[in-house]
């Protein structure tokens, strides 16, 4: 019978929560400052006075549908004595809407022997003031301003057009000292000098004892070529060697033969690849610096014969004969050909 009794009996239900009214528990609640204007925070301090045994859980914060929010997380303390226990949580609110407001918590539990009781806090209310002055009414508010107004001033107009122009000034002095810049490369009025100048610089690269008698042959050619034809022929730069001696065959101030082989070796040299030797190129430059200046020499005889024949005519006096040029040097010996024999020079 008693096994019967405890097999159909039930089990006992879980303590639920409860309030106590003669519990020893004490509960006070704070508020400072009470009053308040809109948005200024202020400090709810929640204290509980409970056994030495108990165990307190405060709320997290006021009621998220109530008038005041929570600006920091509460801060919890606690201090005991030889038979009770205080358990504090401060909150640090701020209410956004004026008058007297309600602050709502949900009530503290209590845990003491196995057992949960619920611990109110009555009701807490504050003030809160309005932001604007007692005398409001007798102020006129000011109208209001326009989206990104920009304040007019002189002075940055004057800046930027100053520094315009000082920077056009920079612009057309630099382009100035450019055009006027000077150029080591460009010629001088003298095509003599200008060649001679040339020649000089050749021998001083040493191509022959470098082992490039082509390029120096090619390059000696064509200090010659434009000395003829700033002196002679300045209608272009660009004549090829059938082109200028063309142009410079009605000259007698010329030596032509001399002229046609130079131009020939050259041309064979640069075109055809055609070797040579450091003798037959030495030959070939010193005949080209020989060649430009018995041309400077006739050029300058015959300017001579054309001045006097000028001053005589101007005085009535019969003009002399054309002064005769010197005498062309002989033509340097033509070379033989590993390849074909003796090529053929221009007559």
């Amino acid at each position: 019978m008693v096994l019967l009794g405890l097999w159909c009996a039930k089990p006992a239900p879980a303590a639920a929560l409860q309030t106590a009214p003669h519990s020893p528990v004490e509960v006070a609640a704070r508020i400072a400052p009470d009053t308040v204007r809109v948005g200024e925070p202020f400090v709810v301090t929640l204290r509980i006075r409970a056994p030495k045994d108990a165990a307190v859980s405060f709320p997290a914060g006021p009621d998220s549908g109530g008038a005041a929010e929570a600006l920091d997380p509460r801060a919890l303390s606690s201090t005991s004595d030889a038979t009770s226990s205080e358990f504090t949580a401060t909150y640090r609110l701020a209410a956004w809407d004026m008058g007297r407001q309600p602050i709502v918590f949900a009530p503290a539990v209590v845990r003491r022997g196995g057992a949960d009781e619920t611990v109110p806090f009555g009701d807490l209310t504050i003030l809160v003031q309005p932001t604007t002055p007692g005398d409001a009414a007798h102020r006129v508010p000011r109208a209001a301003r326009a989206l990104f107004a920009l304040p007019r001033v002189w002075w940055p107009v004057w800046k930027i057009a100053a520094a315009a122009l000082v920077a056009l000034l920079l612009f057309w002095l630099l382009a100035r000292w450019w055009r006027r810049r000077p150029r080591r490369d460009a010629p001088g009025a003298d095509p003599f000098a200008d060649a001679m100048r040339g020649f000089e610089t050749l021998d001083r690269l040493g191509l022959l004892d470098a082992g490039e008698p082509g390029r120096y042959i090619a390059l000696a050619t064509g200090i010659t070529r434009t000395y003829l034809v700033r002196r002679l022929a300045p209608a272009s730069m660009a004549f090829t060697s059938a082109e200028l001696a063309a142009a410079l065959a009605e000259d007698r101030r010329v030596p032509h033969a001399r002229l046609d082989v130079l131009l020939a070796e050259s041309d064979r040299v640069k075109f055809a690849r055609d070797a040579l030797s450091a003798t037959e190129a030495r030959a070939l430059g010193a005949d080209a610096r020989r060649m430009t200046e018995e041309v400077e020499q006739r050029v300058l005889v015959a300017e001579a014969a054309a001045a006097a024949a000028a001053a005589a005519n101007a005085g009535g006096a019969p003009a002399p004969g054309p002064a005769a040029g010197p005498a062309p040097a002989p033509e340097p010996p033509r070379r033989r050909s590993s390849s074909s024999g003796t090529r053929g020079r221009a007559a």
